[in-house]
This record gives C-alpha cells, sequence and structure tokens, in this order.
C-alpha cells in the first residue's frame, strides 16, 4: 500500500476501524485516558466498543486496544459513550449499554470499574430509563460534590424534545432520579454528550442538541451540533437555570460530542470529536482507503474570561516544536517542510485585508480587516470550496494548529476556536500570505526533525 499522505502525527485516530467520541477522560495514576467509541471492524456505526490511549506526558500515546466490549445482556448492541471517576484509588466509568430486540431499542446506564486502567469488570447494577422518556437515553456524565455523586444523562422527552435526567448517589451503586435537570426546545428532538461543571466564577452546562429529522417517518436523517449554556444548578430544585442561550463551543465544521475532566494540575480540559461529517462524507473520506475514520481534537484547556468561554491548546504541545522561522512581510509565500506544523500569527491594528492560504490553497483564512473573518475548504466530496463566516470586532491573534488531515485555528487567546478535517496529499505544501500590516508578525513553527 502506498505511503498514507493523511496520517496524522498529533490528533488521536485509530489504526484501523471508525472512531467517534471521546469517553472516559481521566488521569489516573499518573497517566492520562482517552477512552473512544469504537469500531475496529468496520467504518460504519454498526458497532461500538470503547477503545482507549494513553499518555504520561500528553504527547505520546499508547493506544490499549479493546477497553469495554458490548459483551453482557445489557450492553448486547453497543458500549455507548459516558464518563470516568476516581474513587478509592479505582477508576469508574460509567456508560450507556444499548440493546435491541426486533428493532426496538433498550437502553441501560452502567457501571464498570478497574484497578489497573485496562481490566473491567462490569457490575450488575443498571439504571433503566425513568418514564416520560424515550430510549435515547445516554451518555452519562459523573461527577461529586456536596458530598454526593451526581450523574446527568442525554434523554429525548417522549414528545420528541431533547432533555438531561439527573441522577444522584451516595455510593456510586444505587442510583436515584432527580428528575429533570434540564429541558427546553432548544435542545432539538434528543440531547447527547451533556457535560456540567464550574469554572471561575461560572456554571457551564455543555449540550449537543440533535435533530432526527424525520423520526415520524422512520427517515432518521440526523443534525446536530455541540454549545454550551451558562446558568446554575439550583440544588433545592435539583435542576439548572439557564442565564444565556445556547454558545456554540467550536466555530467550525468538524468538532462534536465534547468531554471535559480535571487533571492533577487542577487544569479543566476539553477534547471532542473531530467529526460532522454526513454518510456522503464519511464513505467518500480519503482515509477509507487505509482502513479508518475520524480524529480527536487536541486537548484544550478552558478558562472563563470576560464572560466568555475560552479554549487554549495546552502548553505541552509546544514541546513538538522542532525550528522556527519569523515573517514580517507584507506579503510572502514558502514552502512547509512538513504536513505538521504550526502558525502564530500576530496583528497589530490589522485595518485592511489579510488572507493567509495554506496546504496549497486548500484550506484559506480571509479577515477583511473590519469584523469579519472567513475560513473556507475545499469538500473532499463536491470539489467545492465551503466556507464558514465568524463575526470577530478586533482580530489580534491567530494560532493554527495545521495536522497532516485536521486543522485547529485559535482566535484571540482561545475567545474563538474553529476545526476541521481538510485532505491534501502533497508532502510539501504551499504557505503563502498577503496583507500583513506593519508590526505584524508570523512564526512557523515546523513539528518535523531536519534531515
Amino acid at each position: 500500500m502506498k505511503e498514507n499522505p493523511y496520517r496524522n502525527l498529533f490528533h488521536l485516530e485509530p489504526d484501523r476501524g471508525l472512531l467517534n467520541d471521546p469517553n472516559g477522560l481521566i488521569q489516573f495514576q499518573g497517566r492520562y485516558y482517552f477512552f473512544h467509541q469504537w469500531n475496529r471492524f468496520g467504518l460504519d456505526h454498526g458497532y461500538k466498543e470503547w477503545g482507549a490511549f494513553t499518555s504520561s506526558d500528553l504527547n505520546n500515546w499508547d493506544h490499549l486496544g479493546s477497553a469495554l466490549l458490548p459483551d453482557s445482556k445489557e450492553d448486547s448492541d453497543g458500549v455507548y459513550s459516558g464518563s470516568a471517576i476516581e474513587h478509592d484509588n479505582k477508576l469508574y466509568v460509567f456508560y450507556t449499554g444499548n440493546t435491541k430486540n426486533n428493532g426496538t431499542r433498550k437502553t441501560y446506564q452502567r457501571m464498570a470499574c478497574s484497578s489497573n486502567g485496562c481490566t473491567f469488570i462490569k457490575s450488575e447494577k443498571v439504571i433503566e430509563t425513568p418514564n416520560g422518556f424515550t430510549e435515547h437515553h445516554r451518555d452519562p456524565k459523573v461527577w461529586q460534590s456536596d458530598g454526593k455523586w451526581w450523574m446527568i444523562v442525554g434523554a429525548q422527552t417522549i414528545e420528541q424534545v431533547g432533555a438531561i435526567n439527573l441522577f444522584s448517589s451516595t455510593e456510586l451503586e444505587e442510583w436515584k432520579y432527580e428528575g429533570v435537570f434540564y429541558s427546553e426546545q432548544s435542545l432539538d428532538q434528543m440531547c447527547e454528550c451533556p457535560d456540567y461543571f464550574q469554572l471561575g466564577d461560572a456554571e457551564i452546562l455543555v449540550v449537543c442538541p440533535q435533530k432526527r429529522t424525520s423520526l415520524l417517518n422512520g427517515n432518521e436523517n440526523i443534525s446536530s451540533y455541540a454549545g454550551y449554556i451558562v446558568g446554575n444548578f439550583e440544588n433545592n430544585n435539583k435542576r439548572f437555570r439557564p442565564d444565556s442561550d445556547i454558545i456554540l463551543i467550536d466555530e467550525g465544521f468538524d468538532f462534536y460530542a465534547p468531554q471535559s475532566f480535571i487533571d492533577e494540575k487542577n487544569r479543566r480540559i476539553v477534547v471532542g470529536w473531530m467529526s460532522r461529517m454526513d454518510e456522503a462524507e464519511e464513505l467518500a473520506c480519503p482515509t477509507a482507503a487505509f482502513n479508518y475514520l475520524h480524529c480527536l481534537t487536541i486537548p484544550r484547556e478552558l478558562f472563563w474570561e470576560n464572560d466568555c468561554l475560552y479554549q487554549r491548546p495546552l502548553e505541552e504541545l509546544k514541546m513538538l516544536r522542532k525550528k522556527r522561522n519569523t515573517s514580517t512581510e507584507t506579503s510572502a509565500a514558502f514552502l512547509s517542510d512538513s504536513r505538521s506544523y504550526e502558525l502564530h500569527v500576530q496583528l497589530v491594528n490589522q485595518t485592511t485585508p489579510l488572507e493567509i492560504s495554506m496546504n496549497n490553497g486548500n484550506t484559506v483564512i480571509h479577515f477583511d480587516g473590519r469584523s469579519k473573518l472567513v475560513i473556507s475548504r475545499i469538500n473532499w466530496v463536491s470539489g467545492q470550496r465551503e466556507q464558514k463566516e465568524l463575526h470577530i470586532p478586533k482580530l489580534f491573534e491567530i494560532q493554527i494548529f495545521n495536522d497532516s488531515s485536521a486543522m485547529e485555528i485559535f482566535m484571540n487567546k482561545g475567545e474563538k476556536v474553529f476545526s476541521m478535517r481538510y485532505f491534501c496529499e502533497e508532502e510539501q505544501r504551499d504557505i503563502s500570505y498577503r496583507g500583513l500590516q506593519e508590526n505584524g508578525s508570523i512564526d512557523y513553527y515546523s513539528y518535523k526533525e531536519e534531515v
């Protein structure tokens, strides 16, 4: 087989099969564990287990293979997404067991325990779906506060409105249903992958609203996105009260199902699934020729600043930098010596248009000098350029992390983030820009050793 030009250097992806949601993110016994949804047998969504990546430094990763298999009655048709906690020096994971009997879905929220991070023993205790909800009930996220364990689960009411259910426990085995944590029409027809955490003086609820557009006639064309709501958990009535609308976490083409955790440095870190591909894009995805699909985003540290959620790349990524070139010219063009690199653009009073073209023109960033930022790529199915517009009143920094087939762009110290997949075969890839104003600069960092 020919060399794979799409294999990423610093975005986690499987050696085979289809990867989706990050699950059970945790630092346990000094190591980071990024579990994930995985079909190791094919490139479709017909089979789900948990795979696992592990690392001591967030840069060098090992894939442990299978972690949780659909090998029991309550998860025979899929080990779906969930979360992890550490308790009494053991790793506990919570997940959704999916079953189907003659086409009828039944789900269970389940727990498994490990003392070494590799071998898990499943508890026989399960949580069944509360009355008033369909069996689209999944993705438990667990945390501890006020001397209790809390669990939120994504849900759909029997009226087909998205919701999040709340459960509590004192010892992790028996769980009490506390009622609806949050439900609004803005959650569309289903809410997936909920997350809740405190950050600074803010309380954040992460939601993934989903539209199953033609559910009644059986045509489940799905659209969904990831966002967050600012509000507060009212302990007296066990509900989340919103103070904001849903705000996008990531403005890009490819971002979904984020999950956060706190590491031993007390950082709130988030990782997402780097895909919103439709069926046609998955079928035509160039990595399918190498028998795998999809990757995760880089880990990002979360901050609450200026009443906004900021996301910044971890400091550990600087370890990947091999050499630096700086340009201050108004316009320039050069060849990248690696498929994986970083660009750091610093702008000072940029009031005229600036354009940055990367990967032989496949990916382009255009700022109009006022408040409009346009980011585009060539779609690998249509061959046409597609774009998204962002409104940024003042742009002073762009940090671009370009991998072999994945790109993440951080604007203004993480005020906005844009993620996308792209596909370019060449080893050397042109980078050019025009319109950089006086005192601006562009730093290029190669992520490949010089030969």
